[in-house]
């Protein structure tokens, strides 16, 4: 009776455990199909896909190679997803928006950051004009204020690459501003379009030799012609 039992008992862990592992590969599938949607701008079809995401996870996140980890990753990804949409207002709580997100979900503080940067950016853009000097005043502050976000990124456990790349170049964008070598309405367009660019700049060619091939009838063969052997005279 007790080998009865246990048969069932362990079947029915095992019907348990298959029926976590199948969410956990539909969660894995909704999660690359939701990725490539939105790398092709599908995203009302990409937040289908997160939303059936959420719905495997119901029961997938109880594994342990899976568990919080995927719940962040679809915070993080629905998230980016709202930021492609330019709804960067949205993204943002009261108060400190960086620091108010999960530190353990690295991912999205770093969109979070990315979206304090175009949402303080986009207002100091779009607000009636004013003095230069207000002007420029609003533009470091907003421009500080992402700095900031970007910091917090920065302060966690793992190094972000991007987010330092961000925060050098948003405090680097503030100096200019702050010296005047750079108007505010130029910071705040050159942040919403990119950078312009250039052509690289030109390169001297000393020191380096150019090799032409010769034509087949230019060569002139050091060792006979291909194929052909020079009789050697036998010694002795």
């Amino acid at each position: 009776m007790k080998s009865v039992t246990g048969f069932i008992i362990g079947a029915i862990l095992l019907a348990a455990l298959g029926t976590v592992a199948l969410s956990a590969s539909r969660t894995d599938r909704h999660m690359a199909d939701a990725q490539e949607l939105m790398a092709t701008l599908q995203f009302e079809a990409a937040a289908l896909e997160l939303d059936e995401a959420d719905t495997s996870l119901r029961y997938a996140r109880w594994l342990p190679w899976i568990g919080a980890d995927a719940v962040r990753e679809v915070a993080a990804k629905r998230a980016a997803l709202e930021y492609y949409q330019g709804e960067y207002a949205e993204l943002l709580p009261e108060g400190d928006p960086v620091a108010a997100v999960d530190e353990n979900n690295v991912p999205l503080q770093f969109v979070v950051a990315n979206a304090v940067f175009r949402d303080k950016l986009q207002r100091v853009a779009t607000a009636k004009p004013a003095t230069p000097s207000v002007d420029r005043q609003s533009m470091i502050q907003a421009l500080d204020e992402a700095a900031a976000g970007y910091l917090t990124v920065l302060k966690g456990e793992r190094f972000h690459q991007d987010a330092a790349f961000n925060y050098e170049l948003t405090v680097k964008l503030r100096d200019q501003v702050a010296k005047g070598q750079r108007p505010p309405s130029q910071a705040a367009e050159n942040a919403e379009l990119g950078e312009s660019g250039a052509p690289s700049p030109a390169t001297s060619s000393t020191g380096f030799e150019i090799y032409v091939p010769l034509q087949s009838e230019e060569r002139t063969p050091a060792g006979g012609d291909a194929g052909k052997v020079s009789t050697k005279d036998r010694k002795g």
